[in-house]
């Protein structure tokens, strides 16, 4: 998040960064947010000093361009999730960055084939294996960083085939036409799923 105000400093974007913890001496970073160049978007909430952060306050009306991300554990950005869409802000506007992977639900595995839209290269996916590793096992770069479903670095385009989202990061709408490699599979036993890779 702090990387992100940086940016939007740097573009002179319009933005707020709201800092919630239960007690200052449990929250990280103060000493660098004070020394920012765009302090004064910075607003801290420290429940134990009387100024518990008000999402339903906080958290404007939907403005079109305009995105909320949080960060934190899945209670409190349920809370905040739940207050954007209680003020009108539609899903695609809606963003959720995970401490740790949720806990999932069990899954079944089969195996299934990627076919690779560029080259009409079909790679098989064993039921035990991430359709990242397959792809990586039959030389191709994807680009990989948590393996869990939660960061979107190896999100992939998908041009035809139904695909079981297990993925954290996905809005409905980009559900439609990519999936997240790292944990997405085909829905159905040898399934074929086209990426556009």
């Amino acid at each position: 998040m702090i990387a992100m105000a940086h940016r939007l400093h740097a573009l002179s974007a319009d933005f707020e960064l709201h800092y919630c913890c239960s007690r200052r001496d449990q929250a990280g970073f103060l000493d660098d947010l004070a020394a920012v160049p765009w302090r004064d978007r910075v607003t801290e909430h420290f429940s134990d000093e009387g100024n518990r952060a008000d999402l339903d306050a906080i958290i404007p009306a939907y403005t079109g361009g305009y995105h909320l991300y949080t960060c934190g554990p899945d209670r409190f950005m349920s809370a905040v999730m739940d207050a954007g869409a209680g003020r009108e802000w539609p899903e695609e506007a809606l963003h959720l960055e995970y401490f740790s992977v949720p806990e999932a639900p069990d899954y079944e595995n089969y195996d299934f084939t990627l076919k690779l839209a560029r080259s009409d290269r079909e790679i098989e996916v064993k039921a035990d294996q991430a359709a990242t590793d397959a792809l990586l096992a039959a030389g191709i770069h994807v680009d990989v960083k948590c393996s869990d479903g939660i960061c979107g670095v190896c999100k992939c385009g998908v041009l035809s085939g139904e695909v079981e989202h297990r993925d954290y990061v996905l809005s409905k709408a980009q559900r439609e036409d990519s999936m997240i490699l790292c944990q997405s599979r085909a829905t159905e036993e040898n399934g074929l799923l086209e990426i556009d890779l």
